[in-house]
């Protein structure tokens, strides 16, 4: 605590007695330094919260819509620590007008100008978690820096230390690494965003190929910054090689189907089997994929339900693309007809309702095949072209079928029902059958 007594001026109480120590802080300057700071600080925060409804009014009126939000904030933010200083700033002023020092209220300027500075730059850094942090973390620095306490509390960190072989771990060492990594990886997010808007906006990269240099990304920009700050703490990788590998070798066994999961997904990108947009079946129903991850394909069905499919799936069953490189799809409807029906003219009456339907395609040319000589009907089927599946398949089937029911029904064409001829065997009397 020497610096800290000597920064304010009372390095002289130090040897002093506790009774000596408590008057001499009890003295009327210094109480009324502390005055000071307590009623500036109360003040500044309630003209603060008072000035926030002129604020507004001054966004409001002198300034773009989508500029005021922002102003009113960070104006709000820095109005009580400001406030707070320039009491402090004409308390020193008066101080130095009558010939007396106040090194409390110095120091408290101090520290507010760091203050003031470093929340402007956290307001910069979206995430209020992450603003918060750097803010308490920045600030301490400077403070400690400013009473004078920050190099012995290096020196004592540095001094915790412990020895693996050659290696030397101090406390001082891991927080540098873990700070350094912290700021590394938040600029890695940066960077990754920017990347990633650029990658997205490239009209000459494909959306697989768009997605794969994002995975990419997001595994080897994380893997640098680690290493990086690492290597910057003085540890030496080298000797980390034998545990990297222990470590690696169970996590391998642990994370087996992640680590099946991220392979695959890689395999799909690498060979365009699908990508964002593409119209797929899955379990007897089908949808478009709408995102690509590391781990899973979301694929959304027309219930608005999204699957989230594990990549190693498709690789292990197969994927139906119905959009892979071409969009037009076939569908199939069997229509069945009775024996008593002329065949020629319900094929007639089922390509008119096909070719009267408004998402058929003329080309290729719908067909209507007779299939089979059934049990009970004559199994027709009607072969078509679209090329919106996204749209639904279904309901193009039923308003076919509905033009083919009205068709049918005005030409006297008639549906089967089952049919079973049972014959009957006598047996005479006395006989066996």
């Amino acid at each position: 605590m020497q610096p800290f007594f000597r920064f304010l001026g009372l390095d002289r109480l130090m040897p002093a007695t506790p009774n000596a120590l408590l008057s001499r802080i009890e003295s009327p300057v210094v109480l009324a330094q502390f005055g000071v700071i307590a009623v500036g600080g109360a003040l500044a925060f309630w003209l603060g919260v008072a000035i926030r409804p002129l604020l507004n009014k001054i966004a409001l009126r002198s300034m773009p819509r989508n500029w005021a939000p922002t102003f009113v904030r960070v104006t709000a933010s820095v109005a009580p620590p400001l406030f707070w200083l320039v009491t402090l700033w004409l308390a020193a002023a008066i101080g130095n007008l009558v010939g007396t020092a106040l090194p409390l209220v110095n120091a408290g300027i101090a520290l507010l100008i760091a203050w003031i500075c470093i929340r402007l730059l956290s307001m910069s850094v979206r995430s209020p978690l992450a603003s918060a942090t750097i803010s308490v973390v920045a600030w301490s620095i400077a403070a400690l820096s400013i009473l004078g306490l920050l190099d012995p509390l290096v020196h004592q960190l540095d001094a915790s230390a412990i020895h693996l072989g050659k290696f030397r771990l101090s406390a001082l060492t891991a927080i540098n690494a873990l700070l350094f990594l912290a700021t590394l990886l938040w600029l890695t997010t940066i960077l990754f965003r920017f990347l990633q808007q650029q990658i997205g906006r490239a009209a000459s990269l494909t959306p697989s190929l768009q997605v794969l240099l994002i995975q990419l990304l997001q595994i080897i920009l994380p893997t640098v910054a680690i290493v990086i700050a690492l290597s910057a703490a003085g540890i030496d990788l080298t000797a980390f090689t034998v545990v990297f590998g222990v470590v690696g070798l169970g996590v391998g066994l642990g994370l087996q189907r992640v680590t099946s999961n991220l392979v695959a997904g890689l395999t799909l990108l690498i060979g365009k089997t699908i990508k964002p947009g593409d119209i797929i079946e899955y379990k007897n129903s089908y949808g478009w994929v709408t995102e690509m991850g590391a781990r899973y394909v979301t694929l959304r069905t027309r219930d608005g339900i999204e699957h989230l499919v594990p990549n190693d799936y498709f690789l292990e069953n197969g994927v139906e693309n119905w959009s892979h490189s071409d969009l037009r799809l076939r569908l199939h409807i069997p229509v069945g007809i009775s024996y008593d029906s002329d065949v020629r003219q319900a094929t007639a009456l089922c390509l008119e309702a096909v070719r009267n339907t408004k998402r058929v395609l003329e080309h290729p040319e719908p067909l209507c095949l007779l299939k089979e000589f059934g049990e009970s009907s004559i199994n027709l089927e009607i072969r078509m072209w679209i090329e919106d599946p996204r749209n639904g398949t279904q309901n193009v089937k039923s308003e076919v079928l509905l033009a083919v029911w009205d068709g049918f029904k005005q030409a006297g064409i008639k549906f089967p029902f089952p049919q079973r001829d049972v014959h009957i065997v006598s047996t005479p009397p006395g006989g066996t059958p």
